[in-house]
């Protein structure tokens, strides 16, 4: 009797939003503690996406007839997964900016304002104006959903390229490639 192979796009697809409901917990949490400005702990949330990553291609790599997985297969597997993963994020930040916490891009603006001027020697009251000025541009819901967008997905594609260097498990018995 022949094992079953997983389909990747349903299993890439639901550990990516097991994932993504991951990293949405983690903001509301945040949020609520009134840490969402810590951009220090705002990294942890890369460890749920690497995380997620890891659990799901485990998974999938056990589901697979003895449990092999070319680094081809692992880096399509985690990738997918945080793809996923970023969409499901992304779609709630659109929300969580524009419904929950609406003050945050206003926050952020404060914040930047306040670097800059802790550099006074380095910048004049102009050059800080003008660059809060250029700041304020791409400081929408939308600009933030698209770099947040690219910035995970980028991510995801690093973190898939070493995973997989881990993840993957020969089949000693496959036929080389030539």
């Amino acid at each position: 009797m022949e094992e079953k192979q997983t389909s990747p796009v349903m299993h890439t697809l639901t550990w990516g939003c097991y994932t993504g409901i991951a990293l949405i917990a983690f903001t509301l949490i945040m949020y609520v503690a009134n840490l969402y400005m810590d951009q220090v702990l705002q990294y942890l949330s890369y460890l749920l996406l690497i995380g997620g990553m890891v659990l799901g291609a485990l998974q999938y790599r056990k589901a697979q007839p003895g449990g092999f997985m070319t680094y081809g297969r692992a880096f399509k597997i985690t990738f997918l997964i945080g793809l996923f993963a970023a969409i499901v994020s992304i779609i709630f930040s659109y929300f969580y900016i524009k419904y929950i916490n609406t003050g945050l891009i206003d926050e952020i603006m404060v914040m930047a304002r306040q670097k800059m001027e802790a550099k006074a020697g380095s910048m004049s009251q102009e050059q800080i104006d003008q660059a809060i000025s250029w700041t304020e541009r791409f400081m929408t819901p939308t600009w933030i959903i698209i770099g947040g967008f690219l910035g995970l997905t980028f991510w995801s594609a690093i973190f898939a390229l070493i995973i997989s260097f881990f993840l993957q498990k020969k089949d000693p018995n496959a036929q080389p490639i030539i």
